[in-house]
């Protein structure tokens, strides 16, 4: 990782008319936003099928992309402001690879949705981009704005533990650890070697704030004020959002072995229940949700069962895909929609040849985390080299980027003439497309989940300032 990171890269189809010019997508890839680089995604099978470019750009990441003091000396976003230039760029110059700067689509997977969400957001982004495609990526609670003075306090006064760097004066405490090595920033910023051996890893620092520049307030806070430049640039903006079936792989893949230790379990038998309330739901609650005991209690009976360790297992990724991703991008969903803008949801149900990890658990089900990658870059960094597709896999993934980059050329992703229709995403029908073998359209996905998650957001009120508060008794 480097901070001298701010390339892109412009994939075009092999044949071009110079009469006519190309839909652009640009890509944001994932990584928590603290890996991930923009070579390792090949654009080149979606240009060529659909017959548009393709830009993949990279950012600033961790640390030096999203390091703030609430000050003036580290005001944070860095890697938000990397990508808007990145799309300015793009606008400013892909004519000269035939590309139409008024039909540009952004698109990205997990932290990549997480920022496609973030940019939907920016008022000054307007002419930049038309569409955007959000994928297992949404504003999640740990990246939801909420990093509170104090926490943001506490991270400095860490990494000036580890550094020896004085906080007497915030502008050489940020010149001081400019002259810390890269490797030395990475390691003292790596969550897997500083959280504790009693919760699963949760806690990020690298997330979006509040800085008065690219946000002046919790885009929450400003969506819900119709009126606002930024709920009026994201109904303008096309928006399509979706995610796996089971976003949880994520949790047995970041569970660290000193967490298994402490709990004294093996992953491939299953999770039991214990783990789920006080080594997830417990520090879930207490760093994002203001440590409100009902909560713990309501998510403890809802996403625990009376069955065997794989059954809970299974249960507990559902808990973990739920809080992180699935509810998450609902959620913005629902804001798009209720604003009136142009809205599609979508799910990915089919389990990837190569699954990022490795082959899951036994009593794993569903489609993990990035399993849909494979289906769309030829390349990417979760899929092992020699993995390949079956000739069902081939189909479903022509059908994919079909609708992908039907929805980048003419704002519909049914253009295409796919074989089943993609109605809109409304709050009262709550259609969307299964992306799986075969494709089939449904209403009201993972009812149960969000019904539930619903009901809370009905007797809790979300605050900028870091979770959820019950409302007050009349």
């Amino acid at each position: 990782m480097s901070e001298d990171c701010l390339f892109l890269n412009v994939y075009v189809p092999k044949v071009l008319n110079p009469y006519k010019k190309l839909s652009v997508m640009v890509w944001i890839h994932g990584g928590g936003l603290s890996m991930g680089h923009a070579h390792e995604y090949d654009g080149g099978r979606i240009a060529t099928q659909g017959d548009v470019i393709v830009v993949t750009i990279n950012y600033r990441l961790g640390i030096f992309g999203f390091f703030a003091l609430d000050h003036p000396a580290a005001k944070g976003n860095y890697g938000v402001w990397d990508q808007k230039l990145a799309l300015q760029w793009t606008h400013d110059n892909i004519a000269a690879f035939g590309g139409d700067p008024g039909s540009v689509t952004i698109f990205g997977e997990s932290a990549g949705g997480w920022s496609v969400n973030v940019q939907a957001m920016i008022p000054s982004n307007k002419g930049l981009f038309q569409r955007a495609i959000s994928q297992s990526g949404a504003f999640d609670f740990g990246r939801t704005f909420t990093l509170k003075p104090k926490m943001l306090r506490k991270y400095a006064e860490d990494y000036a533990n580890k550094t020896g760097c004085s906080l007497d004066d915030l502008y050489k405490f940020t010149h001081c650890l400019r002259e810390v090595s890269v490797d030395e920033l990475i390691d003292m910023t790596n969550p897997m070697k500083t959280n504790p051996v009693d919760r699963i890893p949760l806690e990020t620092t690298s997330s979006g704030v509040v800085d008065g520049e690219l946000f002046t307030d919790n885009p929450f806070r400003l969506l819900s004020d119709k009126t606002s430049d930024v709920a009026k640039f994201f109904k303008s903006i096309d928006f399509m959002g979706g995610t796996t079936s089971n976003e949880g792989s994520l949790l047995y893949m970041i569970a660290p072995p000193s967490f298994l230790e402490h709990f004294g379990f093996n992953m491939t038998e299953g999770i039991p229940s214990k783990v789920a309330c006080v080594g997830i739901i417990a520090p879930f609650v207490e760093l994002y949700l203001n440590n409100n005991p009902a909560l713990k209690t309501q998510l403890c009976d809802f996403y625990t069962v009376d069955g065997s360790v794989a059954e809970q297992g299974l249960r507990v990724s559902e808990l973990f895909g739920d809080l992180l991703i699935t509810y998450p991008v609902v959620r913005m969903l629902e804001y798009h929609s209720s604003l009136g803008g142009e809205t599609w949801q979508y799910r990915f149900s089919k389990t990837s040849p190569s699954p990022i990890g490795g082959p899951p658990p036994s009593w794993f089900k569903g489609s993990g985390h990035a399993d849909e990658l494979i289906f769309m870059f030829s390349s990417n960094p979760f899929t092992s080299p020699d993995a390949s597709l079956s000739e069902d896999e081939k189909e479903l993934s022509k059908h994919m980027i079909n609708y992908w980059t039907s929805f980048a050329k003419s704002r519909n992703p049914n253009e295409g003439g796919e074989p089943v229709k993609w109605k809109q995403f409304t709050l009262k029908d709550r259609d969307y497309v299964n992306l799986d073998v075969p494709i089939s359209a449904d209403t009201f996905m993972a009812s149960d989940s969000v019904q539930f998650w619903t009901e809370l957001y009905q007797n809790y009120e979300f605050e900028a300032s870091g979770g959820l508060n019950e409302h007050d008794e009349l």
